[in-house]
């Protein structure tokens, strides 16, 4: 309760003082699933967006920001405020829920697909969380798997598929049942070719599976990466962008690795770092997750602003100095 209000505070302080900041800068928005009946996997990882949030979301964003499509992007035709919305992993209520809003909406989006688990193949990025929560052992068997000088303090950031795969063999269970069921229906291959007609709609890469890239030898993510393209590259909406699995700079994918990803052609690259493109131009960029929480306009200005407002501490213990004065006074 505490945090909205706070949020709520914050957001109208930062839509009266910071937006002007937008002028110059592309902000990408990032998401996962939309639906009202989210699976277990993206209820405990916070994934979810409802349907009506996320067209109230859609709708200020196109109201405050000139939405652009990755051709304009890829050739620098880049207006003023402007924005990209973009989906990650390919998960059934993107297809099922989010599709007709975007339409509705008219709001080009690009979709990020691991194509992999299209195919039926268990999602990485949930198998791991699910042996995570829910398998007794795999975190002790983890933890002694790894360096403890070169361990990544975010422990699921550890688990590379020898890993996994290798805790799977000595366990002797399928987990793929479990997992299915944990991750909640993914889109099919019908999904995607239908989708691939929309004018709103466009294919980019994330992998074949949802792999943390830091985990992979060069040979490896260039492998998952082509072969991704080469399914992707069937549909007509197809656009050579690429955004990294869990995205989150240094800690599961390298600048190095960012290096490699446009030698293989891709035109822009995109992280889940939160924060603002105050350089529209660059070849890689950053993207900020909308969620739930955000249901009110100065909420979705809070979470535009919230990392640079951290960043930039003496702007955040302003605006928690006049909180704490406004509950005082209110109290």
């Amino acid at each position: 309760m505490l945090k909205s209000v706070f949020a709520t505070f914050a957001g109208a302080y930062f839509e009266l003082f910071k937006q002007s900041k937008l002028a110059q800068a592309l902000t990408v928005f990032v998401y996962h699933d939309i639906t009202y009946t989210p699976s277990e996997f993206t209820t405990h990882t916070k994934l979810n967006v409802r349907p009506d949030i996320f067209d109230a979301q859609l709708k200020f964003i196109k109201k405050h920001f000139n939405v652009i499509t990755p051709n304009e992007l890829i050739s620098g035709n880049i207006p003023k405020r402007a924005a990209m919305v973009t989906f990650d992993d390919g998960i059934k209520g993107t297809f099922s829920n989010a599709v007709e809003i975007i339409e509705d909406n008219r709001v080009p989006t690009v979709f990020f697909l691991n194509t992999e688990p299209v195919g039926g193949e268990m999602f990485f990025s949930s198998l791991i969380t699910y042996l995570l929560e829910k398998e007794e052992g795999f975190k002790e068997y983890l933890l002694s798997a790894l360096d403890k000088e070169n361990r990544i303090p975010l422990l699921f950031a550890n688990c590379s598929k020898e890993i996994v795969n290798s805790y799977i063999k000595l366990s002797g269970k399928d987990f793929k049942d479990a997992v299915d069921r944990f991750t909640g229906p993914f889109a099919s291959e019908e999904d995607l070719l239908k989708t691939s007609e929309s004018r709103y709609i466009y294919y980019g890469n994330h992998l074949y599976n949802h792999y943390i890239a830091l985990t992979l030898s060069d040979e490896e993510l260039k492998a998952c990466y082509l072969k991704n393209m080469e399914k992707l590259q069937s549909y007509k909406n197809f656009t050579n962008l690429f955004a990294f699995p869990f995205g989150q700079p240094g800690t599961t994918f390298s600048e190095k690795q960012v290096d490699l990803i446009f030698s293989l052609g891709a035109k822009k690259v995109f992280s889940s770092f939160p924060v603002i493109n105050y350089t529209p131009s660059s070849a890689y960029l950053h993207r900020i997750a909308l969620t739930d929480f955000n249901n009110t306009i100065p909420k979705i200005w809070y979470q535009i602003f919230y990392t640079e407002a951290i960043r930039n501490n003496h702007v955040f213990k302003s605006i928690k100095e006049a909180f704490k004065r406004m509950r005082s006074n209110s109290g």
